[in-house]
C-alpha cells in the first residue's frame, strides 16, 4: 500500500500534541487541547517519547480520531448489578447526593 507520507522523512512525520490540537480545531472548528490529543495518544498506544516531549507520527492521527469503545465497569446498585455506560446522568447525581445526604446525617 502505498501512503503520501512514504516520501517525507520520519522526523518530518512527527507532530507534538499542540501542533495536531491546532491542525484539527482549524480543520473542524471543534476546540481540542493539546492535552486531549496527548491523553488519547498514551491511551491507544501511538506515542513516542524523547526526554519529557511526546512526538505523534502523523501516520497514527487516524488512530487518535477513532472513536473509543465505552469502558464498562459493573458496580452494585442496591442489589442489582449494572454499568456505568447505563445509568443516566441525572440518576448517577441522585445517587451521589443520596450517598453525601447519608454521610451528613452520619455525623
Amino acid at each position: 500500500m502505498h501512503h503520501d507520507n512514504d516520501n517525507i522523512p520520519a522526523i518530518d512525520r512527527l507532530l507534538t500534541p499542540e501542533a495536531i490540537a491546532e491542525r484539527i480545531t482549524a480543520a473542524s472548528g471543534v476546540s481540542m487541547s493539546a492535552r486531549t490529543v496527548w491523553e488519547k495518544a498514551r491511551r491507544v498506544g501511538v506515542s513516542r517519547k524523547i526526554g519529557r516531549a511526546m512526538l505523534i507520527s502523523i501516520d497514527d492521527i487516524p488512530e487518535l480520531l477513532k472513536e473509543e469503545k465505552a469502558k464498562w465497569r459493573s458496580y452494585s446498585n442496591e442489589g442489582r448489578s449494572t454499568t456505568s455506560a447505563s445509568v443516566a446522568p441525572t440518576d448517577t447525581t441522585e445517587k451521589a447526593l443520596a450517598l453525601l445526604r447519608k454521610r451528613k446525617l452520619k455525623r
